[in-house]
């Protein structure tokens, strides 16, 4: 059954006649490619019937996502658009309650469809892998070759360079950070001259699937000073892929890779990874606080992203994983170099 069927299967058993998705990030998942800019997704499940609502402005381009279990539609108003609507995405705008009598929440149905990846949405992945392997390795060689480079200039090549391969943007904000603001996860680049040692964690979205990537290479010859963090951190994430396969719980997985830190894991101040898809951050989070442990299944794609920041600076090593009955494919393969 396709993604369309298995949803107005569960509409119907939940006797909810008709639902309408507006999240972008759901749409792109029904869809498996990126919707025109203004969509709306109708579900009757008394006709059996998936309609893809546009506007004028992207009626002309739409036409090429009809297909037998779509139909295209021309928005007319948001009162007929939600007229008989009973299925809600948590997410909806509340300006749009007023044309709605009464409501049932089928975003968590949504999210669990979303876990297991399809052979389409693997390929997508797949495919935003490869830019993003591509760009991280284009990046760490632009920082190497070229004197007085700052921070915004290696993100921006970075985004430039994954553009030119096909992606549609970058799938969150580049982050491209050196020297001691590498010991901020989220750090963003600047001016900054980079120096000393870089991190750079970037993403492609191809036909709307994103991937997630981590490296942090040593700039300088000091290289002592960072060495010992920089293994610590690879060993703890080999450690993890070592356990990683279908039936390991999300917080087995978490607790493996920081306890291996030893006296570090102090320093390790976030979960180990989670779920990317149509989001970047989606389900499952690979974290032992999380309160409902959650165990990995096939089809589910995650990254695995051990860190450590000290109060000088921080080293993070990101890659993105298709979990398997008894292991991984490994969807991220730009070379892990220190220096």
């Amino acid at each position: 059954m396709d993604k369309f069927g298995e949803f107005l299967e569960y509409l119907k058993e939940n006797d909810i006649k008709k639902a309408v998705i507006t999240r972008k990030e759901n749409i792109t998942y029904f869809l498996e490619r990126y919707p025109p800019n203004f969509s709306i997704l109708i579900f009757d499940s008394n006709h059996d019937k998936v309609t893809l609502q546009v506007s004028k402005l992207d009626f002309e381009m739409s036409k090429d996502y009809k297909n037998k279990n779509l139909d295209i539609e021309l928005y007319e108003n948001f009162e007929n658009t939600f007229k008989g609507c009973i299925g809600l995405e948590d997410t909806l705008p509340i300006k749009f309650l007023k044309f709605v009598e009464k409501y049932t929440i089928i975003s968590k149905k949504i999210d669990e469809m979303r876990e297991i990846k399809s052979k389409a949405e693997i390929q997508n992945i797949k495919t935003a892998a490869k830019i993003s392997d591509e760009a991280i390795e284009f990046g760490t060689n632009y920082a190497f070759e070229n004197d007085c480079v700052t921070e915004n200039q290696v993100a921006a090549e970075i985004e430039y360079f994954m553009k030119e391969k096909g992606s549609i943007r970058p799938s969150f904000d580049t982050i491209a950070i050196s020297n001691k603001k590498t010991r901020l996860p989220h750090g963003m680049p600047s001016k900054d001259i980079v120096k000393n040692i870089l991190l750079m964690d970037i993403g492609a979205l191809y036909e709307g699937y994103c991937s997630d990537i981590t490296r942090t290479v040593i700039l300088n010859e000091n290289i002592q000073k960072y060495s010992e963090v920089y293994d610590v951190v690879k060993s703890a994430k080999l450690e993890a892929e070592k356990n990683l396969k279908a039936g390991i719980s999300v917080k087995e997985l978490d607790l493996v890779a920081r306890d291996h830190m030893g006296e570090f894991k102090e320093y390790f101040i976030h979960s180990l990874g989670h779920g990317v898809g149509v989001e970047v951050h989606e389900s499952p989070t690979i974290s032992s606080k999380i309160k409902e442990d959650i165990i990995l299944k096939e089809g589910m794609v995650i990254t695995i992203e051990p860190g450590i920041y000290t109060d000088d600076f921080g080293v993070r090593i990101e890659d993105l994983y298709l979990v398997k009955k008894n292991g991984f494919e490994k969807l991220s393969n730009a070379k892990i170099l220190k220096y």
